[in-house]
């Protein structure tokens, strides 16, 4: 057998690895459908935002003079504030990424029935 005539082993683009199809309006395809988007979901690190457990990280409350206070009422350092900024930010990205998986892989009907709730485990 010539080289040319082997089996090409290598991965697809890695773009193609997190690819869905989309949900059938009837969900006649809900099973298989679930079980692609679920594998996606994991591969990419965000189960926590499916299944409700990652929460939003809670900014610091300010005081009269517009402080930054901690939970335990002391002054946050600018690190400390940029931390936690990283924090929401870094929440706010997977929490989109994971819906952004979901919405492009439904019809635009349903996408408008879901968009509203808060939660990405809630859509």
């Amino acid at each position: 057998m010539s080289p040319a005539s082997t089996m090409d082993t290598t991965l697809p683009n890695s773009s193609s690895l997190y690819n869905i199809p989309k949900l059938a309006d009837d969900g006649s395809n809900w099973i298989t459908y679930k079980e692609r988007a679920l594998t996606v979901i994991r591969a990419r690190g965000l189960m926590q935002y499916l299944d409700g457990r990652a929460k939003e990280p809670a900014a610091y409350k300010t005081n009269a003079a517009r402080e930054s206070l901690k939970p335990d009422g002391s002054k946050a350092t600018e690190t400390e504030i940029e931390e936690l900024e990283e924090k929401i930010d870094e929440f706010f990205q997977k929490d989109s990424l994971t819906k952004q998986h979901i919405f492009s892989t439904i019809s635009d009907r349903l996408l408008l029935q879901v968009q509203k709730l808060d939660s990405t485990s809630k859509i």
